[in-house]
């Protein structure tokens, strides 16, 4: 059935996107905050407990804020877009404005600037899953599966177009992954109401 072949496509192409961007975006960030934090053993720790703290936060979340609707996701989708996009732009200048502040305080500033988007990312994932088992049969096993193949490659395109073309690039890539989110969504909304 050409519906059922469209609903899956867009699933693993959802789970891909927040594969790739919320690692993209990671990534982005450990190498800016390797140089503002003066180590990067420190931005390594601040990021990966950052992230992963505020991104169970932002799943834990998503039970009470649902992305329900085309509408909704977009408005997220959107509004994440735009922080990423922020970050990717002030963080050069977030280095210079606070790099005078000790440790501690560059810490703080690293874990009040990562808070918004940990708490953002980890909505995607239960968001999709939510959606996706609306469908017929259970994907489950197939979009952990491209969701992490999609983060182990965007840790490769991350490396190269950091090098190639700057980390603000890389940034920027990893929120259009999260700004594109509601185009392989959209057939998930109609699965889910079926």
């Amino acid at each position: 059935d050409q519906g059922k072949v469209s609903q899956r496509a867009g699933a693993l192409a959802y789970f891909a996107l927040i594969g790739l961007g919320f690692m993209l975006t990671e990534i982005g960030i450990m190498q800016r905050l390797s140089v503002f934090l003066g180590h990067p053993v420190y931005s390594l720790a601040v990021v990966l407990f950052a992230l992963i703290f505020f991104t169970g936060l932002g799943s834990f979340a998503s039970e009470r804020l649902p992305l329900t609707s085309p509408a909704r996701l977009a408005v997220y989708s959107l509004s994440l877009a735009i922080y990423l996009a922020l970050i990717a732009f002030l963080l050069p200048h977030i280095n210079t404005w606070f790099q005078g502040y000790s440790l501690a305080g560059r810490i703080a500033v690293s874990l009040v600037l990562l808070a918004p988007a940990g708490l953002g990312m980890g909505q995607a994932f239960p968001a999709g899953m939510r959606l996706a088992k609306g469908g017929a049969g259970d994907p489950t096993p197939w979009l952990w599966g491209v969701n992490g193949a999609a983060g182990v490659m965007a840790g490769v395109v991350a490396i190269v177009v950091s090098i190639a073309w700057g980390i603000t690039l890389t940034l920027l890539l990893g929120a259009l992954c999260y700004l594109i989110l509601p185009l392989p969504a959209t057939g998930l909304f109609s699965s889910s109401k079926a």
